[in-house]
């Protein structure tokens, strides 16, 4: 029987992990309304396959055609929301006439979220008075904030359109929400409408029939845009054709496109994490067994027998207090260090400390927790960190960087970490714009590696290690940067069959003793691998 290709490997790996999760799943919905399955089915038969496979442009041309845009959202999902937020930004540089429409937000507060975007009320305050948590089941305030946020700076109008009373039944919801869309489009009935709600509401028989209803003759059905989202049938698609790393939009028909940002055991997991949430737990009841079940599905991915000092690690997540005291209290740290990891804390950044075999989460994500798994992997297999030169520390956390975002995409190969364009695009941005207090660190990152990257054209590593090191914060966020790209390198070469499971390996037990050996693996890697292609994002 033939070996399975790496991309053959990942497929089942998360199939098996989807069927697992989908049970769980179904298991926590304890009742569904009468009516429900064949409201879930007006939307299932809609996302069953695609015609073609898109691009930006396309999706573009369709956004500009349209006058309801109907976007899809997984509620606990981040990446729901954010691709929300790249549909504004491609519609900004077409017209800024167009209103969000949210579901998030109630209509009765609609005046606070009028004060709030008019900077006549702060976000505490604007919370408290819309009660979040009491009137929208997920809590998730900071998924919708940069909305908010991109509303303010452009001046665009956001309306609350959940109208219906507290526990009433999708239907009841669609005719309320449809009541006030019509409400929407008489006020501004030349303006675009983008309507942001849960995905089942947007198909077609759901809540725009009722929204065509409300508003009768001035409704055109023609100009109608369906952006679903994240269809695991169409994803498992595009893998069985190999293209699931490649793709992030398909058409479906004339006035349909799928949103492809996030594989279908990422999305489960969001909402896995909320349902614990909820009942008061941390992410993971376990959050050792968890992270040693990642540990053990990277390593045998890639072929790395682990030693049996895995099970001596300890994991701690960012609600447990115990992590900082137990930090003070250990004679082992110096100073230096205790400073270092006090400010990857400080940053809300997870962090492997390997000799204590410590793991902090400071996001239980499956991003995070793959990522501090895959460094806890190569520690096992590369042995200790010791002291080394300025310039070899620099690069030897470019590449620990680097392996442990490789990882965190053998579980979610839809991670995506910033390009060389889009640091450039950064800096572009604020010579146009006043840079905020809060992102003076973010723009001088985005300096350093435009600078670190004009030395590697000339073949020269970087030319001020030392004032880097010194500066715990930029000495991380820049090689946190260079690392995340080379990492996203190193995943596609592999799934290119570029970048084979031995030479992998060999990576990850290289320990980079020799003087100058950091440097020269990273330079090596970059010149063996840095033309591979990757894939284009929206």
């Amino acid at each position: 029987m033939a070996s399975l290709s790496p991309r053959e490997e990942l497929i089942k790996i998360q199939k098996q992990i989807f069927r697992k999760n989908q049970k769980i799943i179904e298991e926590s919905i304890l009742a569904s309304e009468q009516g429900f399955a064949k409201y879930e089915q007006n939307y299932l038969k809609r996302v069953q396959t695609f015609r073609s496979v898109a691009d930006a442009e396309e999706l573009k041309k369709s956004l500009a055609r349209a006058d309801w845009i109907y976007l899809g959202d997984y509620h606990t999902n981040r990446q729901s929301q954010r691709a929300l937020l790249r549909l504004l930004k491609m519609m900004i540089g077409q017209t800024d006439r167009f209103v969000i429409c949210l579901e998030f937000l109630q209509k009765r507060h609609q005046p606070h979220a009028d004060r709030f975007l008019q900077g006549k009320m702060s976000v505490t305050t604007f919370l408290k008075r819309i009660n979040l948590r009491k009137h929208f089941y997920f809590d998730l305030w900071e998924n919708f904030e940069p909305i908010f946020d991109f509303a303010k700076y452009y001046q665009l109008d956001v309306y609350g359109i959940e109208s219906a009373p507290f526990g009433a039944g999708l239907k009841k919801r669609d005719e309320a929400m449809a009541k006030t869309l019509a409400e929407i489009h008489a006020l501004r009935p030349d303006y675009k409408k983008i309507v942001f709600v849960g995905d089942l509401h947007i198909a077609p028989d759901n809540l725009p029939k009722q929204v065509a209803k409300a508003i009768a003759d001035g409704y055109d059905p023609g100009r109608e845009l369906f952006l679903y989202q994240n269809s695991e049938k169409i994803y498992w698609r595009l893998a069985e054709a190999q293209l699931e790393d490649k793709v992030e939009v398909v058409r479906l028909d004339d006035k349909s496109f799928c949103l492809i940002n996030t594989p279908p055991i990422v999305w489960q997991q969001s909402y896995l994490n909320w349902l614990e949430n909820e009942e008061g737990e941390i992410d993971y009841q376990d959050p050792k067994h968890s992270f040693l079940d990642l540990a053990d599905r990277i390593a045998k991915f890639l072929g790395i027998r682990l030693p049996k000092a895995k099970d001596e690690v300890e994991v701690f997540t960012c609600g447990d207090l115990s992590f900082l005291e137990r930090l003070d209290e250990d004679p082992d740290f110096s100073a230096r260090e205790r400073r270092m990891i006090q400010k990857q804390v400080e940053l809300s950044e997870s962090y492997y400390i390997p000799k204590h075999k410590w793991v902090y989460l400071a996001n239980v994500s499956l991003n995070h927790a793959a990522e501090e798994a895959t460094h806890f992997i190569r520690h096992l297999v590369a042995g200790d960190e010791f002291p080394r030169s300025h310039e070899d520390a620099f690069y030897a956390n470019v590449l620990h960087e680097a392996i442990g975002f490789f990882g965190s995409k053998i579980i979610n190969q839809k991670r995506k970490c910033m390009r060389v364009e889009d640091f450039q695009s950064l800096i572009e941005y604020f010579k146009k714009n006043r840079v905020p207090r809060d992102r003076g660190f973010e723009l001088e990152v985005a300096h350093m590696v435009i600078e670190v990257k004009k030395h590697e054209k000339r073949g020269l590593p970087v030319a001020n290690a030392g004032s880097i090191y010194r500066r715990h914060e930029l000495f991380f966020g820049v090689t946190h940067a260079l690392g995340y790209m080379l990492g996203e390198i190193l995943y596609h070469a592999m799934l290119q069959g570029k970048f084979g499971k031995r030479e992998i390996g060999k990576l990850f037990r290289d320990p980079f003793r020799e003087e100058g050996a950091p440097y020269q693996t990273y330079a090596k890697l970059l010149k063996k691998f840095g033309k591979v292609p990757l894939p284009q994002r929206i």
